[in-house]
């Protein structure tokens, strides 16, 4: 008590900014959980406007990519606004708007984790949109990451099909070749197995 007397002025500068930090520490973890639920809450907005319409127009995917829009500028540090991005990647490549689908797929990436399931498939997605754009080098680039990425063999497998579409239409049939056999080997699907062995047959 005699130290306490001595040094409180001290022990009040050193008291008052403990509960200047936990107070702070409270109003940013408050802000955050806030933050995030506003974000939620447009989101499903977003992901409700057409998820649920069975016959989807182009005007139903526009007006939600443009909510989409919305929250990657509101809440551009939430997880809405990543998920808002891989979204709109997939609806712009519906749209046929494929400059616009691989921007957001990019976006989205810039933004992923290597272990989210969805960094996968924007990879895939870009793989497809590139494929529409007849830049068939970037797409195989992006089928090849997609694989990286993957867990599951059946996806991978479809992957090496695409991979070997692509190599067909760049006029490389030895590198076409290389990949339908992976499919061969690999192919639990039925239907896919006998695909490739018809094209390998068409190659050789």
């Amino acid at each position: 008590m005699e130290y306490l007397i001595e040094h409180r002025n001290t022990f009040y500068v050193a008291i008052s900014f403990i509960v200047i930090v936990i107070v702070a520490l409270g109003g940013w973890y408050f802000y955050g959980l806030h933050y995030e639920k506003s974000a939620d809450r447009l989101y499903s907005s977003a992901f409700n406007s057409y998820s649920s319409n069975v016959d989807i127009d182009s005007a139903a995917f526009t007006n939600a990519a443009g909510m989409y829009r919305d929250i990657t500028e509101k809440y551009p540090k939430s997880r809405a606004a990543e998920l808002s991005f891989y979204n709109m990647g997939n609806i712009y490549y519906n749209l046929k708007e494929l400059e616009k689908s691989i921007e957001a797929y990019r976006s989205f990436l810039e933004r992923s984790s290597d272990g989210n399931v969805l960094t996968s498939l924007a990879y895939y997605g870009l793989g497809y949109c590139y494929e529409g754009k007849e830049d068939y080098e970037e797409a195989v680039k992006s089928f090849e990451r997609s694989n990286s990425f993957l867990v599951g063999k059946n996806f991978t497998v479809i992957n090496y099909s695409n991979i070997a579409r692509m190599y067909e239409k760049m006029k490389r049939p030895e590198k076409a070749i290389e990949y339908y056999e992976r499919v061969v080997e690999e192919a639990e699907d039925p239907f896919l197995k006998t695909l490739a062995k018809r094209k390998l047959a068409t190659l050789g």
